[in-house]
This record gives structure tokens, sequence and C-alpha cells, in this order.
């Protein structure tokens, strides 16, 4: 069952809106991507070239729970993060599953709005 239906319909509600701000090909612009930053998540770098731009910063209750990574910044600071798609499905409370179901690269704006509203017919 769906916990955060609100913050689903939210990010995507917005992506809808601009759809220039979207592209669901992209981890830091898709769906996914705009659930986590909706809900305050902090991309581990913006260096799109870096491996850790396709996660955010884990919290104190991801580290203890999920498949954190250690990345290593040109800077040399390691950070510990989480793939973006674990944390929005966290955050919406779906399963790995249904996560990979609704962010997969190719679905178009009208793929996700059927898949949200049987994901939110459920819960």
């Amino acid at each position: 069952m769906m916990a955060n239906v609100t913050l689903l319909k939210s990010a995507f509600h917005h992506v809808a809106a601009h759809p220039e701000e979207w592209d669901q090909g992209d981890w830091r612009k898709c769906l996914a991507g705009h659930v986590v930053t909706k809900a305050g998540g902090r991309f581990v770098t913006d260096d799109i070239t870096e491996e850790a731009s396709l996660a955010v910063v884990a919290t104190a209750d991801e580290i203890e729970v999920c498949d954190q990574r250690f990345f290593l910044l040109p800077g040399g600071e390691v950070v510990e993060g989480v793939w973006v798609w674990q944390r929005a499905c966290q955050l919406l409370g779906i399963t790995d599953r249904q996560g990979k179901h609704l962010f997969a690269p190719t679905n178009t704006l009208d793929q996700l709005r059927q898949i949200i509203h049987d994901l939110c017919e459920v819960a």
C-alpha cells in the first residue's frame, strides 16, 4: 500500500505543469528526482559526469536500512548516499517493483498518469 499519495501527486502535477523541467530518462529530472527533491532530498553532487549525481545524501535512517554507497567526490570528500529511485520508493511507500515500473525511463506523461492513477486506486 502506498503511504504518500500526496507527495506522488504533487511531484507529478509539477512535471505535468513544467515539462521543460522533466526528463524521465535522467534520474535528476525524472519523476523520482522530483519526488525526492520535493521531500527535501539533496543530491550528492551536481556534477552529472559523476556516478554520485544519481544519488542523494543518505539520512541516518537510510544508512541503517538501505543499500547505501560511499561516494568519493573529486575534492576528496566521502559521502554516504542512496540511489534516487530507492529514496523515492521509500518516501512513497512503494515496493522496488512498483518503483521500477513507475520510474521506467521510457514512461511518457500519459503513462505516468495511468500508473499513478492505478497506484492511488489501490492506496
